[in-house]
């Protein structure tokens, strides 16, 4: 155990695993697992899809929907087209904490000058953030059928959804980590966004018989 706080989510734990000063850290929300450093790459591969398929050009607004480790922050800024990064954690310890103990393992990503952190929940900031935004990378839950806020649900259905299109500005992208391909999500990308479309990546370092993690992205026509 590194640290641990009383959050809004229950009590959040930062923990690492192996000898003092390795890059084992795992990150557990009112009693969930809800990361470890063994999930960077599917967190840095959610950003670099959603640049993929974003039109080519700089200048671009993205928001980062949770922390967590900040491997999707970090990965997002090395884009040399993003003016400006949004993150939304609703969290303050997490925040702390990649300005204090993840600052080396994340190559101290909250301190680049594009960042903006926005500390509350990242459905109320996109209501206020209508039409702003080029990209959104959503990785507040484990996915949509494992959530870490039950609150969070409402995130995932066609009205929650349709909040995220409505952020986007017209050929944004939205881009969705889930630890496994989930049905119900895709029916709701399907009826806003027109369409999606789906990574599955599979982790060797986890049990043979787990599904793949699943990132989604979908385009704002």
């Amino acid at each position: 155990m590194i640290e641990s706080e009383e959050g809004v989510g229950g009590t959040v734990m930062l923990k690492h695993k192996g000898a003092d000063g390795g890059q084992g850290f795992e990150l557990v929300v009112g009693g969930h697992y809800a990361m470890a450093a063994t999930d960077g790459e599917t967190e840095r591969i959610l950003a670099r899809e959603a640049v993929r398929i974003a039109p080519k050009g700089a200048g671009f607004t993205a928001l980062v929907g949770g922390l967590g480790l900040g491997q999707t922050l970090s990965e997002i800024l090395k884009e040399v087209g993003i003016s400006e990064v949004w993150v939304s954690e609703i969290e303050e310890a997490v925040i702390r904490w990649n300005r204090t103990h993840l600052r080396s393992y994340n190559g101290g990503a909250l301190f680049d000058r594009r960042v903006k952190i926005h500390h509350g929940d990242v459905m109320g900031l996109m209501e206020k953030k209508k039409r702003f935004f080029d990209l959104i990378l959503m990785d507040v839950d484990n996915g949509p059928s494992f959530l870490i806020l039950e609150g969070n649900g409402c995130l995932y259905t066609a009205s929650g959804m349709k909040k995220v299109k409505r952020a986007l500005k017209p050929g944004g992208v939205f881009a969705l980590w889930s630890h496994r391909p989930d049905g119900e999500i895709e029916g709701v990308l399907d009826e806003v966004f027109g369409g999606f479309n789906i990574k599955q990546i599979d982790d060797p370092s986890v049990r043979e018989d787990l599904p793949p993690t699943a990132i989604y992205t979908a385009l704002r026509g």
